[in-house]
């Protein structure tokens, strides 16, 4: 991809003898272009230096914003490097890291390593996603190595405070139940059993937040390949998302190890966390592969508009409180409800196709 745009856009012609061919104009401009809302003319991919500047405004807000800022940077990635090599990879790199550095060490809003690392889930998100090499595993790779990069940076930060991620777990649930105060006993025994479940749970927050950054750098990616008018060929959508049958096989090792924190009390502690950590982290997989069968549902039934918007609405809420999609995600990695052909590779597809 140049610094400019090779492809220009039509311009309404001057010829009075054309002056009705502005609609017919407008019309094909629409197609896979982002359009101004009342003029229907199609906005200018962005220039160089104009994604530069972006890339730069993208790396200071992972300086206050780190959670948020991989949409903004998978943006910057798509806008500035596109399908282009390496050269541009480097510049979209410093223009990132660089100003994230500094905001962080000068105004204390976020910490360092948050900043860099929402850089780069940013751009690793987006380059994975233009170079259509995204499979349903590289995706589950990617988000257990950022969650293990997050818990890690958080662990040596709290040793570096005198203590342990495990300990501030230890002193908020404590604080919760001291400001139980007087609450019956039914109330101190939900607690007592939901504190259980968290003390083997924690780590998951970690690996949820790198969900949720991988998710945005994705979406950053998508609307930048959008603006920018990359041809990213035809892709399979989300309905057919497909996760590799290793998944069930980590599936398995947790339940193992919860069961081994029963059978083996010297280990139970570690196994317990391991194998709690494991599952909670596992849920956002098969949950994403119960989204991929409920919109495949959807569109196999006819489902659009707001009949689709509330079964969608029911099933999530069904998930929060049954694990309604985490268990068919479950079984349709094993019985294949969709009956997809998984002789072929499936790429994730743009977060907003449901079709």
């Amino acid at each position: 991809m140049n610094d400019q745009a090779d492809n220009k856009v039509p311009q309404p012609s001057q010829n009075p003898e054309h002056i009705g061919d502005e609609a017919h104009l407008g019309d094909e401009a629409s197609k896979g272009m982002i359009m101004f809302s009342n003029k229907g003319m199609p906005l200018e991919p962005l220039t160089f230096w104009k994604a530069l500047a972006w890339c730069v405004a993208a790396g200071a807000c992972a300086g206050f914003s780190p959670i948020v800022a991989p949409l903004f940077t998978g943006f910057g990635y798509a806008v500035l490097v596109g399908l282009d090599g390496l050269r541009k990879r480097a510049i979209c790199a410093a223009s990132l890291i660089v100003p994230a550095a500094l905001c962080a060490l000068i105004f204390r809003a976020a910490a360092l390593e948050d900043a860099v690392f929402s850089c780069v889930v940013g751009m690793v998100g987006s380059h994975l996603y233009l170079r259509n090499k995204l499979t349903p595993g590289i995706a589950c790779i990617c988000v257990a190595a950022m969650g293990l990069f997050l818990l890690a940076a958080s662990e040596i930060s709290a040793r570096m405070a005198g203590t342990t991620l495990a300990a501030l777990a230890g002193e908020v649930m404590d604080g919760y139940q001291q400001a139980l105060g007087s609450a019956s006993i039914e109330t101190r025994m939900v607690f007592d059993q939901l504190r259980t479940v968290f003390d083997a749970v924690w780590p998951t927050a970690f690996f949820i937040i790198a969900f949720a950054e991988f998710l945005l750098s994705l979406g950053g990616a998508f609307i930048g390949a959008r603006r920018q008018r990359i041809d990213l060929g035809k892709r399979l959508p989300f309905q057919h998302f497909d996760l590799p049958l290793w998944v069930v096989g980590l599936l398995i090792a947790g339940i193992l190890l919860l069961a081994l924190s029963k059978a083996v009390p010297a280990f139970g502690a570690t196994a317990l966390l391991v194998g709690g950590t494991l599952l909670g982290t596992l849920r956002l997989a098969f949950a994403t592969q119960g989204c991929a069968v409920l919109s495949w549902f959807e569109h196999k039934r006819g489902w659009r508009g707001f009949i689709g918007l509330a079964i969608t609405a029911v099933v999530l809420y069904l998930e929060l409180n049954m694990f309604a999609l985490t268990i068919v995600g479950v079984l349709d990695v094993w019985v294949n409800l969709r009956r997809l052909d998984r002789g072929v590779r499936v790429t994730v597809q743009d977060p907003t196709d449901k079709s």
